[in-house]
């Protein structure tokens, strides 16, 4: 069990390539409605004021764990060695996100 101010890694996914989407490292800081988070789960969330995993990123973002697998950073590095990693910003995943929602929602209005 995470304890605040305990050392995290956050990992987003893989990509088609096989790269492992690495957000970062940071501090585990309890527990937040999600209010910047994106997804269903996100969404969720923020609709019932639910609170979630929280995270601040070396990078002073914050990623939820609704968003990400996260765990303590020791067991992240053991993970990541010898495989392909790929960095990614947690705030851009969060505008990719919105922008493709958005064109989804543009095409459900014309097919109405």
């Amino acid at each position: 069990m995470n304890k605040v101010g305990d050392r995290v890694g956050a990992i987003l996914g893989r990509t088609e390539e096989g790269e492992t989407k690495f957000l970062g490292y940071g501090v585990y800081e309890g527990e937040g409605v999600p209010i910047e988070a994106v997804g269903p789960i996100a969404e969720a969330l923020v609709e019932t004021k639910s609170t979630n995993p929280m995270i601040r990123l070396d990078s002073g973002s914050v990623v939820y764990g609704c968003e990400c697998w996260w765990g303590p950073e020791d067991e992240v590095k053991r993970n990541l060695e010898n495989i392909k990693v790929k960095k990614v910003d947690i705030d851009d995943v969060r505008l990719e996100y919105l922008e493709n929602n958005k064109e989804a929602d543009k095409d459900a209005e014309t097919t109405e």
